[in-house]
C-alpha cells in the first residue's frame, strides 16, 4: 500500500526565510527586514510589527537593542532621567524618519527577550546612541559598576 503525502504549493519553496543578503524585505534566519516601528520605551527598547510573520509572534514585539545600555527613565538621578529622555528622542527620531528598519543578528537575551541590532536605513541605533553619549557598550553580562550618567552628560557637552 502506498501513501501519498500532498503538500500545499504555498508551503513549498517559500518559507519567508532567505539566506540572500540583498535589498529585498525577505527575512533570513538571522534578520527580520522591513519591520514596522511602532514606538520605543527608551533608548534601547522598542516595539515593532514584523511583516509576514504570524501576529502571535510578529505583532507588537518588544525588541532590545543589541550591544548597548542606555539610561533608565526611572533612574534615581534627574540627569539620568534627562539623558533617558534624550536617548528615547534620538531613537524615536531615527526610526520614525527611516524608510527602512531592519533587525539584524536576532537572538534572545539572558531574560529571553528579543535582542537585535537595529538599523534605521544605514544607521545603527546602537552606534548613534554611543556617539551621542546616550549609551555605553554592553554585552549583556553582569553590570559591575553603576554608570554616572551625569558625568557622561557633562563630558558629551564639552566636546
Amino acid at each position: 500500500m502506498r501513501v501519498f503525502l500532498f503538500m500545499p504549493l504555498f508551503l513549498i519553496g517559500s518559507s519567508g526565510l532567505s539566506e540572500d543578503k540583498n535589498d529585498s524585505c525577505a527575512h533570513t534566519p538571522t534578520a527580520f527586514n522591513c519591520v514596522e516601528f511602532i514606538r520605543n520605551y527608551d533608548g534601547d527598547t522598542l516595539t515593532v510589527n514584523i511583516p509576514d510573520v504570524h501576529p502571535l509572534l510578529g505583532s507588537r514585539i518588544s525588541v532590545r537593542v543589541f550591544g548597548v545600555d542606555s539610561p533608565e527613565k526611572r533612574g534615581t538621578k534627574p540627569c539620568e532621567r534627562d539623558r533617558a529622555r534624550d536617548a528615547q528622542k534620538l531613537t524615536s527620531s531615527l526610526l520614525k524618519k527611516a524608510k527602512r528598519v531592519d533587525l539584524r543578528n536576532i537572538q534572545r537575551d539572558k531574560y529571553f527577550r528579543v535582542l537585535a541590532e537595529v538599523w534605521a536605513d544605514d544607521i545603527s541605533i546602537a552606534d548613534a546612541l554611543i556617539k551621542n553619549g546616550l549609551a555605553y557598550p554592553y554585552s549583556g553580562g553582569t553590570k559591575f559598576t553603576e554608570v554616572d550618567w551625569c558625568r557622561m552628560a557633562n563630558a558629551s557637552t564639552k566636546k
